[in-house]
């Protein structure tokens, strides 16, 4: 996989084509596993796309006492084996983000795997490929550098700091996240 995800969030027009980009994946049992969630609901309408974030030690895999969540070696969390999972439902409940599911009538988590049977082989996932807004991007490591050295310089011309000791900091280098208020 040469390409990574990026991210950024203020793009998102709240168009929800990621999510039912995501339900026509073929495995995906018409189930969208990603999803679109409002910044502050009562302040305003805008929204951000949450994918699984990939996470360089992921706690949904940390936390099953099954082994079923397994990570390939590009670092891509995939959901969980069902011949391994047992239901415990802990995937969800430690995962920072929010991103797993668990569908009790086929008891089984599912989580967005950033379409590896596409991305393994350089095709961007559904939800990158159908983002009208470009807030959800496949793109080239280099290209992801220059655009995080540009929003780098964006950000000290308008005073802005990174923040630190957030859950952003599980997110892996190869998956790029922006946005203005990452909290």
């Amino acid at each position: 996989m040469n390409k990574i995800m990026y991210l950024e969030f203020e793009r998102c027009i709240g168009c929800r084509a990621c999510q039912a980009a995501c339900r026509e994946c073929g495995d995906h049992d018409a189930k969208e596993r990603n999803y679109v969630e409002y910044v502050d609901f009562t302040e305003s309408r805008q929204t951000f796309p949450m994918l699984c974030m990939q996470c360089k030690d992921p706690a949904c895999a940390r936390v099953c006492p099954a082994n079923a969540i397994q990570i390939t070696d590009e670092g891509v969390v995939l959901s969980a084996m069902e011949e391994k999972c047992i239901g415990c439902r802990n995937c969800t409940f430690g995962c920072p983000f929010g991103i797993p599911k668990f569908d009790f009538e086929k008891n089984k988590m599912y989580k967005c795997d950033m379409c590896y049977d596409r991305t393994r082989d350089d095709i961007a996932p559904m939800c990158a490929s159908v983002c009208p807004s470009d807030a959800i991007r496949f793109i080239d490591f280099d290209e992801m550098q220059q655009l995080r050295r540009k929003r780098t310089q964006m950000n000290l011309v308008e005073g802005k700091k990174p923040q630190e000791g957030n859950k952003w900091d599980y997110v892996p280098e190869f998956f790029g996240v922006y946005t203005d208020s990452q909290s």
